[in-house]
């Protein structure tokens, strides 16, 4: 899964918003969820890893498309 945050950090290099996002890519076997209280409800749902966040609400599980991840940023910024 940190290929799939690696590549979607280097899409999002190349875009506009790349000055304007604050991202962090959060290992659960190796960082648990300390600080991520707000993860823990998705994952108690039993949904898919990769969960991708933004504002700590979920918006895509199972998969990062980094295109939508964009436009989804577009919109709340």
């Amino acid at each position: 899964m940190g290929d799939l945050y690696n590549e979607l950090v280097k899409f999002m290099e190349d875009t506009t918003l790349k000055d304007s996002v604050e991202m962090q890519f959060v290992d659960l076997m190796e960082d648990g969820l300390t600080g991520h209280d707000y993860a823990k409800e998705t994952l108690d749902k039993g949904y898919q890893l990769p969960i991708t966040f933004i504002n700590d609400q979920p918006v895509y599980t199972g998969g990062i498309d980094n295109r939508k991840v964009f436009l989804a940023l577009k919109k709340f910024l």
